[in-house]
């Protein structure tokens, strides 16, 4: 759909670097699996807030420059109703949509109202290019449901990519260079996940990325061919927006979750408010008068940055989430 939205080309040109530019949304905290690093688990039975409170922060999204949403979950298949209305709001005429999925519940009819929709592109959940290392994690058959939607989506004529989540070790293993190997096979974009100690995974700081591997994620993006579209094979949100590579957190990039709260990041687990009754202007203009989200940040400040991890990650492990971020990082209500 991408090529076919002149409205959506001329904002991109008119975006000016370090405004507010993407959103992620969950549709709908309900999901079919139980994987063992999800991130989202603490919001995994909250309620969802109205749709008609979720279309007004859209329409103040719109007015904020918001033109790239990643509507997720839980799994935003199993919300139908609800990720139409919310498609039809993000005037996809003027707005890069990208769904993702487990692939679990994703049929050829579904793509087809997808693309109907004007959705460009529908990304999938690969947590290993083995068969029996992703189902492990998710659930027997899933690998072989997320091959066949891929294929399904690429015949839809929609973009469709892979996101796996690396961890120190297995950045390096087998179930990572084959779902390499299966993204240049298919010529889609690999999206790296690195771990984040929260959700299932809070605390567990051996998991995270070493120096070196951030340098080898690094030097494989600089490597990496360029897609038909443009774009470079591998990707990582800190190396997508342009200029220095940087942490686009609460600047470029919020958060929103099923039952509204606005984070500067999904992983970054702090509420700023909820759009229930809190702007998404009112609420980044406060985050960024904390200098971790004013000034540029070379590394994801919740996977990379260790001072960031030592002074707000590590010790409100166990504390139930979200936290309060203007408690958290000594923001001004209002500002």
């Amino acid at each position: 759909m991408y090529k076919d939205k002149p409205l959506l080309h001329q904002r991109q040109k008119e975006y000016v670097q370090g405004a507010l530019r993407s959103l992620t949304l969950d549709v709908t905290p309900k999901c079919n699996m139980h994987c063992s690093h999800c991130y989202a688990d603490p919001f995994a039975h909250v309620d969802t807030v109205g749709i008609e409170v979720v279309e007004r922060m859209l329409d103040e999204a719109y007015g904020l420059g918001v033109q790239h949403y990643v509507l997720q979950g839980g799994e935003p298949i199993l919300a139908p109703d609800r990720l139409e209305a919310i498609i039809n709001k993000t005037r996809p005429d003027e707005c890069y949509i990208t769904v993702v999925s487990n692939g679990w519940a994703m049929t050829e009819e579904k793509i087809r109202h997808l693309k109907e929709l004007k959705v460009d592109k529908i990304a999938f959940s690969l947590d290993s290019g083995i068969p029996e290392e992703h189902d492990t994690n998710r659930c027997k058959g899933s690998y072989d449901k997320v091959m066949h939607s891929i294929d399904l989506v690429i015949k839809s004529g929609l973009l469709t990519s892979i996101s796996t989540m690396v961890t120190h070790e297995s950045l390096y293993g087998e179930g990572f260079r084959k779902a390499h190997e299966f993204a240049l096979r298919k010529k889609i974009r690999l999206d790296i996940q690195i771990a984040m100690p929260v959700g299932k995974l809070e605390g567990q700081k051996d998991l995270l990325m070493t120096k070196e591997d951030s340098a080898h994620i690094y030097k494989m993006w600089q490597e990496s061919p360029a897609l038909d579209t443009g774009q470079t094979l591998i990707n990582r949100d800190v190396f997508n927006f342009g200029g220095e590579c940087h942490c686009p957190a609460g600047k470029e990039f919020l958060g929103i979750t099923a039952n509204g709260h606005i984070f500067p990041c999904n992983f970054c687990q702090t509420s700023l408010g909820n759009i229930r009754d809190t702007t998404l202007e009112d609420a980044r203009k406060a985050l960024l008068t904390n200098h971790w989200f004013a000034t540029p940040q070379p590394l994801c400040l919740v996977g990379e940055n260790k001072e960031f991890i030592q002074e707000y990650i590590e010790p409100n492990v166990g504390a139930p989430k979200p936290l309060d971020a203007h408690a958290l990082f000594k923001l001004k209500r209002g500002e």
